[in-house]
């Protein structure tokens, strides 16, 4: 293990007079624009560690020859590794999905991990960074590593499920993967399924630090649907596999016997074709609605008006599927009753029966009749979406979300001070 240097760094203060610290957040997706929809969660994190005073820099993928750019007054650096029509392996589906639907895409692996390590090693000399975020470290940890060893910058990664599930199908992966988590100051993740997943591949026990909401909930009661309309269903996301919509989509005759409803979906995604033609296909064209992307503001808008919420996530063919959900935590704190598959990190944020209700993935008759029974009683609607705000609020508090990740960077700070010099992380 590369020995780390440990030359002092000027002290940075806060407006407050507390050390501020230059944090440096790796990504494979980044907002390309201030209006891009992608990872919410994670902008809204850096944007709320840059009004603690700390200074944050964002490294991530150039996508189509994007320049580097600023969100947020954080500045946004973007590394190129291929020619501006073939820089599309991150964003929108996500790498692993791209990787899946056209296997050329792994031939721009390698450019991208070593334009991206020479790109963090500029950066990171002209901005002597504190600590290293890195998120999804697989591959991102290679792109960060050198600059960490060669600078003694500690580092910190962060899994979100994707780079897990990729472990599990290849074995160069996980030696990748679990050699960047034994090597990194500390290990973090989003739910309690991605935290099982980490110890059982590396045998550390990760810090569980989840997200919060990004579409604010309004404090007023939900808006009662007009008589005569029919009952809304919602869902919004990627359009991917391991969301299952489909499975919520033939589901859809079922619960037609019994009511009207109509279904709203929300979000983009390679999968978005394939499930509107199965909607034309069960003559569903009339009951279901694609909306792709929509604005926070029709989102929340959406949030208050549907009857239910209804996420049915799987498994899919890569054994991925879903690492926390923060968009379930966006439908508690707008208090939809929820229905939602009993998958991954959902079972952190849906307590079956208290906060919503969870059925077995790809099961269609369990989702309908969960579906129906939440449709059917308005008094349990109501006991959920109540009791599913008053979760929200408590758990996925972004003051305590951030807390405990400022905790975290002052952590592996302390410990790399006080380790000798020469010394190895693991």
């Amino acid at each position: 293990m590369a020995a780390r240097d440990h030359s002092p760094r000027p002290p940075v203060l806060s407006p407050g007079g507390a050390r501020s610290l230059r944090i440096c957040t790796v990504a494979s997706t980044y907002p390309r624009s201030h209006d891009d929809p992608l990872v919410p969660w994670l902008r809204e994190s850096i944007a709320r560690l840059a009004a603690r005073g700390h200074s944050l820099t964002v490294v991530a993928p150039a996508f189509r020859g994007l320049p580097s750019h600023t969100i947020d007054g954080v500045p946004v650096y973007r590394f190129r590794y291929a020619t501006s029509a073939l820089e599309s392996l991150t964003h929108d589906e996500g790498a692993p999905a791209k990787v899946r639907g056209n296997p050329l895409y792994k031939f721009l692996a390698a450019p991208y991990v070593v334009s991206g390590a020479a790109h963090m090693a500029y950066w990171a000399a002209r901005q002597r960074f504190d600590v290293l975020h890195v998120h999804w470290p697989f591959p991102h940890a290679l792109i960060s590593a050198p600059t960490s060893a060669l600078r003694g910058v500690p580092q910190i990664a962060t899994c979100h499920g994707a780079e897990l599930a990729m472990a599990r199908n290849s074995p160069v992966v996980a030696r990748i993967l679990r050699w960047s988590l034994l090597r990194a100051d500390a290990v973090s993740c989003n739910s309690s399924h991605t935290r099982g997943e980490v110890e059982r591949l590396c045998g550390r026990t990760p810090s569980v630090i989840p997200y919060g909401a990004t579409v604010s909930p309004v404090d007023r009661p939900r808006e009662p649907r007009r008589a005569g309309e029919p009952a809304t269903l919602l869902f919004s996301g990627r359009l991917i596999q391991r969301k299952g919509v489909d499975v919520l989509i033939r589901a859809m005759p079922r619960i037609l016997e019994r009511r009207p409803v109509r279904l709203v979906v929300t979000g983009e995604g390679d999968r978005r074709g394939e499930w509107e033609a199965l909607a034309r296909s069960l003559g569903l064209s009339d009951r279901v609605e694609f909306l792709g992307f929509v604005s926070r503001e029709r989102l929340a808008e959406l949030y208050r008006t549907c009857d239910a919420y209804v996420h049915p996530a799987i498994f899919d063919d890569s054994n991925d599927t879903e690492g926390l959900g923060v968009v379930l935590i966006e439908a508690l704190a707008n208090r939809c009753p929820v229905v939602a598959s009993r998958v991954g990190g959902i079972v952190d944020v849906i307590r079956d029966g208290e906060t919503g209700l969870l059925v077995p993935e790809k099961d269609e008759r369990a989702l309908s009749e969960a579906i129906l029974r939440v449709l059917d009683d308005p008094s349990l609607a109501r006991r959920l979406g109540e009791a599913g705000r008053a979760f929200a609020t408590r758990h996925f508090d972004w003051n305590r979300i951030t807390d405990e990740t400022e905790a975290l960077y002052f952590q592996v700070l302390d410990r790399a001070a006080r380790r000798p010099s020469g010394a190895s992380v693991a």
